[in-house]
């Protein structure tokens, strides 16, 4: 059986060629100028712990880790919260109770 390729939707693939323009020029600008390179990795070094920081202050409040914290903020990458759980392997229904 052959597996169908999947098309990406219009917004992705749009957000998609907008990074890799913004990456290379990024990258082109940095050849240019290098003592640029070293501002721009600590700026991104920066902006990466600051997120990170406020990953962990909003876990350390929520009592809850980013991954489930994910209803509180709109879908982004298509991140869903876990279902209930009904203690079955995927993909086979519940046993029935006597």
């Amino acid at each position: 059986m052959a597996a169908t390729p999947m098309k990406l939707p219009m917004w992705y693939r749009t957000l998609a060629v907008i990074v890799g323009v913004f990456s290379i020029a990024l990258a082109l600008i940095v050849l240019v100028e290098p003592l640029l390179a070293l501002w721009l990795l600590i700026f991104f070094l920066a902006l990466a712990l600051l997120m990170m920081g406020f990953d962990r202050l909003i876990a350390g409040i929520t009592g809850h880790p980013f991954g489930q914290a994910v209803p509180l903020m709109p879908p982004l990458i298509g991140v869903q919260a876990p279902g209930p759980s009904t203690g079955s392997p995927p993909g086979q229904t519940p046993p029935t109770k006597p």
